[in-house]
């Protein structure tokens, strides 16, 4: 059954939102119907992303957390643009996954780091989608396409690992860290020790270099 603000833009919505000032109750509304349409959304990818570094409940504690933002930040988003919907929700759900990723980050900001990578190892992922790529053949699209593809051939576990570890990917750093929380929760998440997860996030990044390399070359043949 369709709810009853289902014909209402999600731009509509946050600009209700935003005047809470002048009709709160209206805001409120709003917002629920806002909170309704894009709720399963978010858990989902905060569900995939981040359940094995702040735990099932920390993930639902987010998403609450980030709709609270949303409410509150939507005059500070640019609802007045002319677009269409579907534009409109892709505008809308990339605005509020920022929200929810910095929400991530203040859990373990001033916490201490830890090295993903031992002291001789050499970050090589940047290689396969770096800058050097510019001038190269292969569309970036094309790339992206190999990783995720690559990615899914991995193991569950190699695939957990990457996606925990890579939402603290610093680009063109070579010794990448992680919250001190962060791999203690994801440790025990999966039964790893935190140097076990060292090694086989080393081996996955190594088997999916390999994978992009080789589909890129065979590209390039043709």
């Amino acid at each position: 059954m369709a709810t009853p603000c289902d014909d209402i833009p999600d731009f509509e919505l946050l600009r209700r939102m935003a005047d809470a000032g002048g009709n709160f109750a209206e805001a409120r509304h709003a917002w629920g119907c806002f909170y309704v349409r894009h709720y399963r959304f978010l858990l989902r990818v905060a569900m995939s992303d981040h359940r094995y570094t702040i735990g099932v409940e920390g993930v639902r504690d987010i998403v609450q957390q980030t709709f609270s933002k949303v409410f509150e930040g939507a005059k500070t988003f640019n609802h007045g643009e002319q677009c269409d919907a579907s534009l409109q929700e892709r505008k809308c759900r990339a605005w509020f996954l920022q929200i929810a990723e910095n929400l991530i980050r203040d859990r373990f900001r001033n916490q201490p780091e830890i090295s993903l990578l031992d002291d001789q190892e050499i970050e090589r992922l940047p290689q396969t989608v770096g800058p050097d790529a510019t001038d190269d053949p292969v569309p970036e699209t094309k790339r992206l396409q190999l990783l995720r593809s690559g990615l899914a051939l991995l193991s569950d576990v190699e695939q957990t690992i990457l996606r925990a570890t890579m939402f603290y990917w610093r680009p063109g750093e070579q010794h990448q860290r992680m919250p001190h929380g962060a791999l203690l929760e994801l440790s025990a998440q999966i039964s790893k020790t935190p140097e076990n997860i060292r090694q086989i996030r080393s081996r996955a990044i190594t088997k999916l270099e390999k994978y992009v390399n080789e589909n890129l070359d065979n590209e390039k043949a043709y």
